[in-house]
């Protein structure tokens, strides 16, 4: 993953931290980092390449399923509403996180330099 997706990533897992504390709200792909940064065709975007699917069938189409059915919201902000809200916005922030990259142990650190 290049810089500039890692840190539309962590842009992302950002605003996900904020609708999880109720301090931010979900404005769709208009202040999603990653939608900025890979915004129509989700080229480059983490969640398109490794899974192979769009937003809609990950956690976030769970999200906006739920607003819809039970807090009769079609329009966008969302926010949290209610506890199903916030075990859903968690489940979507745990989602991102999962892309981001593993850090190494630093004895692998260590040992890929003796390599060098």
């Amino acid at each position: 993953m290049n810089r500039k997706i890692l840190k539309a990533l962590k842009g992302s897992i950002k605003k996900w931290e904020d609708i999880v504390d109720e301090t931010g709200i979900d404005d769709g792909s208009d202040n999603c980092p990653l939608c900025e940064v890979c915004r129509y065709t989700c080229d480059g975007c983490p969640i398109r390449i490794k899974k192979k699917v769009t937003c809609s069938s990950t956690p976030y189409g769970e999200w906006k399923t739920h607003h819809y059915y039970k807090h009769d919201k079609e329009d966008l902000p969302l926010k949290v509403e209610c506890p199903e809200c916030e075990k859903l916005a968690k489940k979507e922030l745990k989602f991102l996180k999962s892309f981001l990259p593993k850090r190494r142990k630093s004895n692998d650190r260590k040992t890929s330099n003796k390599r060098n």
